[in-house]
């Protein structure tokens, strides 16, 4: 996968390591305002691999896909491409710069009708690519004025009413207002707002009032509303608090203003009116995942048809949505649970989210006498895990504890979008009598000098276990005083349900050569259980392989050796005994290099 430069990278922080159940927001109750629904055909199909930044022109109605084009190892080189409004590229089209033309963002100058593009600066497998830049079109295509703003690492750009150039920047934690021609005029950087300046800021847009959107991705992100005052702009509302938000458009003829969410991979749009009121949220699971790594949908809107455009990075394609006088309401139905204890027990149901995000999802329970008597007036919830619009039928389920052992229980599924509501029930639900584990204690197993594997089998019977272990004590201590002081060594897995689980635990630490007694014990919510014991040995040591585990010697000091086992080895012959040397007459015995020799003997010379 190709991945951008930390210039280039839109940063989700702490983002994709929240819950999916953030996905829903706490938005006002369904209102009788229009929602979206994709059109026909539903998407625009682009030649180019990787479309992320777009735009339309209020005035022709020209629509500008920001694209890159992937190599066989990353992406070689990118183009806006300039489509006519049924959706067809013109003859124009792509606009280039012949560079390498890594453009992310796409706006269009109001004032001339061309286009700014922003260009990203990536890392790729193949090596450095492109530069943060900013350049100019025609709307024919001519390349203009080029300008290369620092440090920066935009998404979503736009153009005000007399053609400046807004460039969130996430780098320099502002958003940065550039003239046509590429200078600097002024950084906005919201120090007044609540919860405190930019951070992240990665996408603008304009409604038709000239009040600016912006997307601040940092802790969980936020869009704020900034109005013009005194030639600047000043806080003005908070949109959005949390959700996640990537993306922003607004549609200048009704201030409708749509905010793209995404988190953990999962993608929607939600829809505000002029007033700030959430009315729709819709478009999840449409958006696929990018070979560009951070690359997401971006969005943007004809004011004339009112078709809202979302580019999707990982499809080679822009889906197209479009008004529906009415959202089409969710549908549940209730299932029977499983699994279900003594305590606790899995409620299940099937929803139809009818492409639109769910609300309200939740489960309500309560005991079947005071159902009969009082309804789910009294019934506790159980919330569904988020439902993120998709448009078929999916399965969702909560568990529940805290229980009563062979009580019957009635339950329900109720769900809700801006769309209308939904509910299921009565599902009945019957409880498991109160029962103490069964546990079996089997053969222990991997025995060796000092350790070894205990084995045994638990049965929760539906109840909730809330401890398996294993005791052991030596033989001689079980003797004296059965398991009173034992070693305990916790299960390998917490058995649950109503079938016959395996459970182990590996011991260390033991004597070698030393007998062992063992059992498993489990507890649950109905009592505890201990098996019958086993016994095993742990391997014995001999002095001659380890002198160190030899008992020390009896009746004498430490120091003295202990007395050397007897050979096995056979004695050799003794040496052949040899004569003694004689010598004859005339010679006499002489050692000679340490052997004994006969010499002759010199005859004494007589003296005159």
């Amino acid at each position: 996968m190709s991945r951008l430069s930390p210039r280039a990278r839109v940063r989700l922080g702490a983002a994709l390591l929240l819950s999916l159940t953030m996905l829903v927001l706490p938005l006002p109750a369904a209102s009788a305002a229009p929602g979206y629904q994709l059109s026909s055909p539903a998407s625009i199909e682009l030649g180019a691999e990787v479309p992320i930044g777009v735009a339309v022109d209020q005035s022709s109605e020209e629509i500008y896909v920001a694209e890159l084009t992937t190599g066989l190892l990353s992406f070689a080189h990118g183009q806006v491409e300039q489509l006519d409004p049924s959706g067809v590229p013109t003859e124009d089209s792509p606009f280039t710069t012949g560079g390498e033309d890594l453009f992310a963002s796409v706006a269009v100058n109001p004032v001339t009708h061309g286009i700014y593009a922003y260009q990203i600066e990536g890392e790729t497998p193949a090596g450095h690519k492109g530069k943060s830049t900013l350049s100019s079109f025609s709307s024919s295509g001519v390349p203009g004025t080029s300008f290369f703003p620092e440090k920066s690492a935009a998404g979503t750009i736009a153009a005000d009413s007399s053609g400046r150039l807004y460039l969130p920047n996430s780098e320099a934690g502002s958003v940065q207002i550039f003239s046509s021609s590429g200078t600097l005029e002024e950084t906005l950087t919201c120090a007044g707002c609540p919860g405190g300046s930019f951070s992240e800021p990665t996408a603008v847009a304009f409604d038709s009032a000239g009040k600016l959107y912006v997307v601040d991705q940092a802790s969980g992100g936020r869009v704020i509303r900034l109005a013009p005052s005194s030639g600047s702009y000043a806080y003005d509302s908070t949109l959005q608090t949390g959700g996640f938000p990537v993306a922003v458009a607004a549609d200048i003829s009704n201030d409708v203003v749509f905010v793209g969410n995404r988190v953990s991979g999962k993608y929607h749009v939600i829809a505000y009116d002029s007033s700030g009121g959430a009315f729709d949220d819709f478009g999840a699971g449409l958006v696929s995942a990018s070979p560009v790594e951070a690359a997401t949908g971006q969005l943007a809107v004809n004011s004339t048809t009112a078709a809202l455009y979302l580019s999707n990075p990982g499809g080679k394609q822009l889906w197209v949505f479009e008004p529906t006088a009415s959202i089409p309401a969710p549908t549940a139905t209730v299932a029977a649970p499983t699994p279900v204890g003594q305590v606790e027990a899995t409620l299940r149901a099937t929803v139809n989210p009818k492409a639109h995000v769910l609300t309200t999802c939740r489960f309500e329970y309560t005991n079947h006498a005071d159902f009969l008597a009082n309804g789910y007036a009294n019934a506790k919830t159980a919330s569904c895990p988020a439902v993120v619009g998709n448009p078929e039928s999916i399965t969702v389920s909560a568990s529940v504890s805290g229980l009563s052992p062979n009580t019957s229980y009635d339950y329900r599924i109720v769900i809700a979008s801006h769309g209308g509501s939904d509910e299921d029930g009565d599902q009945a639900l019957q409880t498991l009598p109160a029962a103490a584990p069964e546990a079996t204690t089997e053969a222990a197993g991997a025995i060796s000098l000092t350790g070894a594997t205990l084995a045994g089998s638990v049965n929760a019977k539906g109840g909730k276990v809330s401890n398996c272990h294993f005791d052991y004590v030596t033989e001689a201590q079980f003797q004296s005083t059965a398991f009173a002081g034992a070693k305990t060594k916790v299960c390998s897995v917490t058995p649950s349900g109503t079938t016959t689980t395996a459970v182990t635990a590996k011991v260390t630490g033991l004597v070698a050569g030393t007998a062992y007694r063992f059992r498993v014990v489990a507890t649950n919510n109905a009592g505890t259980t201990a098996a019958g014991d086993k016994s095993f040995s742990t391997t014995a040591e001999s002095c001659s392989e380890n002198p160190a585990m030899c008992p020390p010697p009896t009746g004498g000091g430490s120091s003295q050796p202990s007395s050397p086992e007897p050979s096995t080895t056979p004695p050799s012959a003794p040496p052949a005994p040899t004569k003694p040397l004689k010598c004859r007459k005339g010679f006499k015995k002489k050692k000679i290099r340490g052997k004994l020799k006969c010499v002759k003997v010199k005859k004494a010379r007589s003296r005159r």
